[in-house]
Formats: C-alpha cells, structure tokens, sequence
C-alpha cells in the first residue's frame, strides 16, 4: 500500500471515530462514512480490504498504531537529553503520553467499549498491540535491558495499562486526573513486587 492510501486510511479512520464521538452509534456503514468523509464509495472499497465484515475493528486496529507511533516519537525526543530522571520516570512518562494520545478520541472509544461486549474484546486488541509499544517504550528507557527481563517487564506493563485503561474508560470528566493516579500507583505497585521477586534492580 502507497503513502497516499495509507494518508486516505488515516482520515477515514478519524471520520469514522468522529462519527461515534458524535451519533453514539458503533455501526457507521461505508456510504455514512464516505458521505462524511467527502471520498468516493468505490475509492473506499480499493484501499479497506474486502474481508472486513466489522469496520469498528479495522479502524480501530489503524487507531492504535497510528496513535503508538506518534507517542513513542514524542517520547524518544522528551527523553534524548534526559539524563537525571529515573528509568521510573522515564516510564511513567512514556505511558502518560500514551494516555494523553487516546485523549482526543476518549468518547468513541468508551462508546465502542459499551457496545455489545466489545469492551473484552477491546482490551485484547490494545493487549496485543501493546506488547509492541512497551518493548520499545524499555527499548528507549534501557538500551542494555536483558531480554529476558525485557520481556517480562513488557508483560507487566502491559497488565498496568489495561487495569489503567479500565479507569480511563470509566473516568466521567475529559481528562486524565484518576487514570494519571491509578497509572502510578500501579506502576509502582509491580515496581515493589519486581524489586521483591528480583526482576527489577532499583527502578522499572
């Protein structure tokens, strides 16, 4: 798939969250779509694969990857010059930016999460796309890491985000406040149980 394409996936991909945010409704078809987004059904059919019989699942697949990569670039230029701040720290901030991504889009996903058992089924998709930003995200805050502890604190970040996200999703106001501060309490809940068990040294 060219630049172009994936450029005109991207800005489907927003009108179709800004039409949850919007109608409340979960099942937007490809004409509401097309109407919205001012581009040609059958330009939409060439670049969304013919497979898809639920688009929720399609959009919010690109949602996350697309939202991941900016945060990570954010993040790795915060941290290129930091050198006082704990890996803790370093971590912390690279789950909030994840968080302050997602907050422009905080409505539809809570709309999605409430649809007929989507909310499991969501949780596994951020689930597995996480395991992806968290590698990274250690990738940048330890360039020595053992990979074996890598992946297990990949693993353990991953639980902290979705227990964070289950706040988040809950979370009235549209802001960050209670998911920041469950964010670090449960951050630094694994962090204790990680110095105990020996995973982790000193910091996350």
């Amino acid at each position: 798939m060219d630049n172009n394409d994936q450029n005109l996936q991207w800005e489907l991909c927003k009108d179709y969250f800004s039409i949850v945010s919007s109608t409340s409704n979960t099942t937007v078809s490809l004409e509401e779509l097309c109407a919205f987004s001012k581009i040609s059904y059958e330009k939409v059919l060439g670049i969304i694969p013919k497979n898809y019989l639920d688009y929720k699942y399609f959009f919010f697949k690109i949602l996350v990857a697309r939202l991941d990569q900016e945060a990570l670039e954010q993040f790795k230029n915060d941290v290129s010059e930091d050198t006082t701040s704990t890996i803790y720290d370093k971590i912390l901030e690279g789950m909030t930016i994840r968080f302050e991504s997602y907050l422009p889009y905080k409505q539809a996903l809570k709309i999605l999460s409430l649809s007929f058992n989507l909310k499991a089924k969501n949780f596994l998709k951020f689930f597995e796309t996480n395991n992806s930003y968290m590698l990274n995200l250690i990738g940048l805050v330890e360039q020595r890491q053992n990979c074996s502890f890598k992946f297990v604190k990949s693993i353990t970040l991953n639980i902290v985000f979705v227990k964070t996200m289950d706040i988040f999703l809950k979370e009235e106001n549209n802001d960050l406040d209670s998911t920041l501060r469950y964010l670090d309490k449960y951050l630094s809940d694994v962090e204790d149980i990680g110095i105990m068990l020996g995973i982790i040294q000193n910091k996350l």
